[in-house]
C-alpha cells in the first residue's frame, strides 16, 4: 500500500516537497520540486533508517526532517509520518 503526500516549504522562495512511501518493502522516495533527492532502498521489517533529513532552498533555506514511526504490537502499533521544518514539529500524517 503506497502512502504520498506533498507540503510546502518557504515563503520567499517556496519548494514543494512530496513524500513517497510504497509496497511491501517501504521504499521512501523525497522529491523537490518534481525532482527526486533521496530514495530509500527498504525492507521486509521495520522502515530502516527511519529518519530523513533533507535541506530545501538555495537563499532561504529550511532543514526538512521526516520521520517514519513504526511502533512494535506490543506499543500498541502505530504507524505515522512526522515532518518536522527548521527543527519544529510541522505535522503528522497517517501511514
Amino acid at each position: 500500500m503506497a502512502t504520498t503526500f506533498s507540503f510546502r516549504v518557504g515563503v520567499e522562495e517556496s519548494h514543494e516537497v512530496t513524500v513517497n512511501l510504497a509496497g511491501v518493502r517501504h521504499v521512501v522516495t523525497i522529491s523537490v520540486d518534481g525532482h527526486i533527492i533521496l530514495t530509500g532502498g527498504g525492507n521486509l521489517g521495520i522502515l530502516m533508517p527511519n529518519v530523513f533529513d533533507l535541506e530545501v532552498g538555495f537563499v532561504e533555506k529550511h532543514m526538512v526532517s521526516v520521520r517514519f514511526i513504526a511502533a512494535q504490537v506490543i506499543d500498541g502499533g502505530a504507524t505515522y509520518i512526522d515532518v518536522f521544518v527548521d527543527g519544529r514539529f510541522a505535522f503528522r500524517h497517517p501511514w
